[in-house]
């Protein structure tokens, strides 16, 4: 699937009982970047992100991480190891290695000033739990909230085989449930702000399907 369009993204529906981490939890650290690094120019958010290689998997491209991606990212020691590696994380991502555009990347930052644009909790952004989700999974086909619950829902309809729903109802429903002013956390783990294993697991096989490059060496 081109990268050009795979974050028009699928569902998957499950029951959600388990607590549970995706690699991009090891290395996301609260303190990695300051409350000022919250650009909201995509070209900015490539610069902040991308302009310290030792702290850069501690940003949101961490929500990316592949298991093994995170293990080899850990072994690095030096800065021009780390170029490499981010090169090389990139092209795997990347529909066409004969140009010198990364439109995976692009829309990658496009989604993260955006993030940063519409949520202004704590934490806000990028970090927020709503900043996670559109980051991986892109916009929702529908947001509705309830008032009287106070849940705010998100659905993602298949698309693109992505994500294949198990049932026939074909899409994927996140909530997210008030805990403050304009702060929302994700709902439908054990308790709110727990990640339901459903969404974890959807997490997975989106970024591992976003893939095109699998036998792409480093150092190539």
């Amino acid at each position: 699937m081109s990268l050009r369009r795979a974050f028009n993204l699928v569902a998957l529906t499950a029951a959600a009982t388990v607590l549970s981490a995706g690699p991009w939890a090891a290395t996301f650290s609260p303190g990695a970047t300051s409350g000022v690094q919250m650009p909201t120019d995509p070209a900015e958010a490539m610069a902040v992100f991308e302009g310290d290689v030792e702290k850069w998997g501690n940003g949101p491209v961490s929500y990316l991480f592949l298991s093994e991606e995170l293990e080899e990212w850990k072994e690095l020691e030096t800065d021009e190891e780390r170029r490499e590696f981010i090169r090389w994380f990139w092209d795997r991502r990347d529909d066409d290695l004969r140009d010198r555009q990364h439109p995976f990347r692009e829309g990658f930052y496009t989604r993260v000033a955006t993030a940063n644009q519409r949520f202004s909790g704590f934490p806000r952004g990028w970090r927020s739990d709503r900043g996670r989700v559109w980051i991986i999974l892109g916009r929702p086909d529908n947001l509705r909230t309830d008032f009287v619950t106070e849940l705010e829902t998100w659905t993602y309809r298949t698309y693109g085989g992505i994500l294949r729903s198990s049932s026939n109802m074909g899409e994927m429903q996140v909530a997210f449930i008030r805990v403050r002013v304009a702060t929302r956390k994700i709902y439908g783990g054990i308790g709110p702000g727990v990640w339901p294993f459903y969404l974890l697991n959807a997490f997975d096989i989106v970024n591992r399907a976003l893939i095109e490059n699998p036998s792409l060496k480093r150092g190539r």
